[in-house]
């Protein structure tokens, strides 16, 4: 590998990591699966799988076909602020409602339910295809098409390195996570995340039309 292919290879490592290292609903459910030691490793190889189809499909044309559609780029800004809007308040209810402990009775502990709910998460979430098709995608196109590949391969590298960090980093705090009381922080943590990242999602929105 020549240093230019070296180059965009590390560009799309590094864009995504700065765009991953921001959790949204997927590094939730990872979160929660790691710190309370239930099976986190095929929802972290489904959350990777989605980034990597979204990634290429961005990269492939898709990406600066939604970028040149206002119309487009709009709606998916308002979709993926009301979606973590509402994720947010589904943690809210929980939190209020001290519920934020994880039932191992209930489907989400069983594997088929996390897979179903990662694949959710990674496919139908407004805000994921925001971050991996619009924005990796429509840089990635741009590229000369020789050095595509590397950057996209960059970019998923990326998703699997954030995500498998986070399941080893969130497994070693499994201790802490004993408690029903920090559960309903980590969930007041994520209602506020949710809630700025919305936010930021909306002054984009303001500014789109701006423009």
């Amino acid at each position: 590998m020549t240093p230019d292919l070296n180059a965009f290879y590390l560009e799309g490592l590094l864009l995504g990591i700065g765009l991953f290292a921001a959790p949204g609903p997927k590094d939730t459910l990872v979160i929660r699966q790691g710190v309370s030691r239930s099976p986190v490793w095929g929802v972290v190889a489904v959350c990777v799988f989605a980034d990597i189809i979204l990634i290429a499909l961005g990269v492939m044309g898709l990406g600066s076909l939604l970028g040149s559609k206002p119309g487009l780029v709009a709606f998916l800004l308002l979709s993926g602020a009301a979606y973590l809007l509402w994720f947010g308040w589904q943690r809210l209810l929980a939190c209020v409602r001290n519920q934020s402990m994880p039932d191992t009775r209930s489907n989400l502990t069983s594997q088929r339910g996390l897979l179903r709910t990662a694949v959710i998460l990674g496919f139908a979430n407004p805000y994921a295809w925001l971050d991996t098709v619009v924005l990796i995608g429509s840089i990635g196109a741009a590229k000369p098409v020789s050095q595509q590949a590397f950057f996209a391969g960059g970019a998923m590298t990326a998703s699997l390195v954030w995500f498998v960090v986070l399941a080893l980093g969130c497994q070693r705090l499994t201790g802490l996570f004993r408690s029903a009381k920090v559960w309903r922080l980590l969930d007041a943590g994520v209602v506020i995340l949710m809630v700025y990242l919305a936010g930021m999602l909306i002054a984009d929105f303001h500014l789109l039309q701006r423009l």
